[in-house]
Formats: structure tokens, C-alpha cells, sequence
């Protein structure tokens, strides 16, 4: 029985005709280079961004002559301030607007804002969910495919098979259903 030779004998003999030879692979040093520049200090790297939500104070920006339109030096809107040589009133605010009602017809899924036609106050509507005809209709299917254990109660229970009633919650009064 013969020894198979060690790995210096068999690097010395040419290699077998038609296998590969492939060269060695690079050393571990020339794989790695030097960066072209240095890491960024921990201050450089770490600075101090503007606030993206600044409190707002009163405008003292650049005024334009004597029409009293100053111009927010942050946000750039501009306000209007009468000219006066004490400025005793205060600027002028700019609110949001408030939501707007909803027409009864226009009642979904979820409490919306309307004007009860009933009370006439502006009020977010109270909704119930009851079982409607879709979900009588898929426990009816359920019941005749075999599910009668049970079973085919679960879509009165589904919410999205459910018909929304909405309700005035000041006076009461039943205002729309959305049904299913």
C-alpha cells in the first residue's frame, strides 16, 4: 500500500495534465489600504442641528417703511403690526381654522362633526354597530354550507359586516344609519 506524498513532495512535481494550477492568494496586508482621509473628530461629527420646531416669538424682523408689515426672521411669514412709535398692541395671530361639520347624508363609519339638524349644536356624533343585512346574510350562507354549531354567528360579530347608526349625543336623537 502506497503513502500519498506530502504536501512538499507534491508542490515540487509539476502538476497533472489537465488539472488547474491558480495562484496563491494575496497576503493579508495588500488586501488592506489606508483610508483617503481621516475619521471626523467627535465634534465635528456630532454638531448642534437649528431646531426644525423653533418657539415662535414676537416678530422684531425687517420692516418695510412705514406700512407696519414685519417679516418673521425664522418662518419668513410676514405680519402685520400697525406703526406706532410705542407699538402698545400686541401682533396680529394667525389661527388655524376650525373643522367644518359634516352634512348628516355624508356619515360613514366613524363620529364625525356635525350640526344636528334637531338641537342645532355642533356636536362629534355617538355611533353604535348592530348587526345588519350583510351580516345576516353571511350567518344565513354559513348555516346552510354546515356551520350551524355556532359557527355561523361569528359575522354578527364582525365589525366590518356591522351597520353604523349614529346619534346625536346632546338630545339623542338618531341622525343616520351606514349601512353595510
Amino acid at each position: 500500500m502506497m503513502e500519498p506524498p506530502s504536501y512538499e513532495e507534491a508542490s515540487l512535481h509539476a502538476p497533472a495534465h489537465g488539472t488547474a494550477t491558480y495562484p496563491p492568494p494575496p497576503s493579508y496586508d495588500a488586501s488592506l489600504h489606508a483610508p483617503p482621509s481621516p475619521p471626523p473628530t467627535y465634534g465635528e461629527a456630532v454638531t448642534v442641528q437649528p431646531d426644525p420646531f423653533p418657539v415662535l416669538t414676537v416678530p422684531t424682523g425687517v420692516t418695510s417703511q412705514n406700512s407696519g408689515f414685519i417679516i418673521h426672521p425664522i418662518t419668513q411669514i410676514g405680519v402685520t403690526q400697525p406703526v406706532s412709535s410705542r407699538q402698545t398692541q400686541p401682533a396680529v395671530v394667525m389661527t388655524q381654522p376650525l373643522p367644518v361639520p359634516v352634512s348628516v347624508s355624508h356619515l360613514e363609519e366613524f363620529p364625525s362633526l356635525i350640526v344636528c339638524p334637531h338641537c342645532h349644536h355642533s356636536v362629534t356624533t355617538k355611533v353604535i354597530h348592530q348587526p345588519g343585512k350583510a351580516a345576516w346574510c353571511m350567518c344565513v350562507l354559513l348555516a346552510m354550507m354546515g356551520f350551524v354549531c355556532g359557527c355561523c354567528l361569528i359575522p354578527l360579530m364582525v365589525r366590518s359586516l356591522q351597520d353604523v347608526h349614529h346619534s346625536c349625543p346632546n338630545c339623542g336623537t338618531h341622525l343616520h344609519t351606514f349601512a353595510r
